[in-house]
């Protein structure tokens, strides 16, 4: 069994939860609204600055349809690299997609 530092758990949670909302192209705000949520929560539990609480995760998966267990298995280093890889592609693309449409 592995033993989770809170802060390591904490950031592997808010990585995913990035992953997921950039993969539907939505920002922090849209996700936010969708949830119930303050954009600013939804880019706390990103940063691994808060705690996400069990309704807000319950929330989260019931949205991008993924299994919890999902937020909780323990992701290697290599795999917590390629989800910031993707999610720094991700990212441009994002930021690319809403500059054409001003």
């Amino acid at each position: 069994m592995y033993k989770w530092d809170i802060e390591e758990l904490k950031f592997q949670i808010g990585k995913l939860i990035q992953l997921h909302r950039l993969k539907r192209s939505l920002s922090q705000f849209q996700l936010g609204n969708e949830l119930n949520l303050s954009s600013n929560h939804v880019g706390r539990i990103e940063r691994a600055e808060t705690n996400p609480t069990i309704e807000n995760i319950v929330k989260f998966c019931n949205f991008f349809d993924i299994d919890m267990l999902l937020l909780f298995t323990k992701l290697t280093d290599k795999e917590l690299k390629n989800i910031e890889s993707e999610i720094e592609s991700l990212q441009k693309e994002f930021k690319n997609k809403n500059k054409t449409k001003s």
